[in-house]
């Protein structure tokens, strides 16, 4: 009995390594689209965002009310929240901001707030989608210039 457990476990891995990235699902391309949209395609100064509740496997998109703020954003998060996926402007950095580095100077910026509530941040810009993972404190570029936008090659 004992080795049909372990064989399972392994095959149940096997099937996550596979499984095509949050980002590349294409609801996810069409919300990350429209807040781009609502930032006047990052030109207004304004930050939009989305937040993913649930899991990579089975998850919501909420859509975060508009609040017109210009280079930051209140953002609302859930216990089930996993990611936040938002706009920087063409001003701004297509990073996350960090705690020493953020227009509201509040000592938490992108990376901060992914820290403290554990959710991957994803930041969507003209120059490229990139995401911090706050379990390995990693900043990652994902796609560059519009890729994002676009399912085709996403991996």
């Amino acid at each position: 009995m004992n080795r049909i457990v372990i064989a399972v476990l392994i095959f149940f891995s096997g099937l996550a390594h596979c499984q095509t990235p949050i980002y590349c699902q294409p609801d996810v391309i069409k919300a990350m689209g429209r807040i781009f949209m609502e930032s006047a395609n990052g030109t207004s100064g304004i930050e939009a965002a989305f937040v993913l509740n649930g899991t990579p496997e089975a998850y919501t998109i909420y859509m975060e009310p508009a609040t017109k703020e210009k280079m930051q954003q209140n953002i609302y998060t859930w216990p089930n929240t996993f990611a936040v996926v938002h706009v920087h402007p063409n001003a701004s950095g297509e990073y996350p901001s960090t705690p020493t580095n953020n227009y509201a100077g509040n000592g938490m910026g992108d990376t901060g707030m992914a820290d403290k509530i554990h959710a991957d941040i994803y930041v969507v810009s003209s120059r490229g989608l990139t995401v911090y993972y706050p379990a390995t404190k990693n900043t990652t570029m994902l796609r560059r210039n519009f890729e994002w936008y676009n399912a085709k090659n996403c991996k």
